[in-house]
């Protein structure tokens, strides 16, 4: 019995390790995107690049917390910074994101 419970303690210590972040992108347009991971993620471009993006909702991951949408696609020029929960942001054509 001890070893069974040892096992699922483990095994649910790995769930909760390997739960990642989730980022769901609303556009201008009417289109919602859906991005996860479960480390950092990087600079990384928008494949949809035609409409303003104008909420994202993010859930937080025990490795990453924070995400930021770039103007431009090399993560230069920093346009907002959300976390945890429904973000608005500012109506606009981002061109990257990154999330921490």
């Amino acid at each position: 019995m001890h070893t069974s419970t040892v096992l699922l303690t483990l095994a649910a210590l790995v769930a909760t390790a390997s739960a990642g972040w989730k980022m769901d992108v609303s556009y201008d347009d009417n289109t919602k995107l859906s991005f996860d991971g479960h480390v950092n993620s990087g600079c990384t471009k928008f494949k949809k690049t035609g409409a303003g993006i104008n909420n994202v909702y993010f859930k937080k991951s025990t490795f990453a917390d924070t995400f930021e949408l770039f103007n431009d696609d090399k993560c230069k020029d920093l346009g907002f910074q959300g976390h945890d929960g429904s973000n608005p942001v500012p109506d606009a054509v981002y061109g990257s994101y990154k999330v921490y």
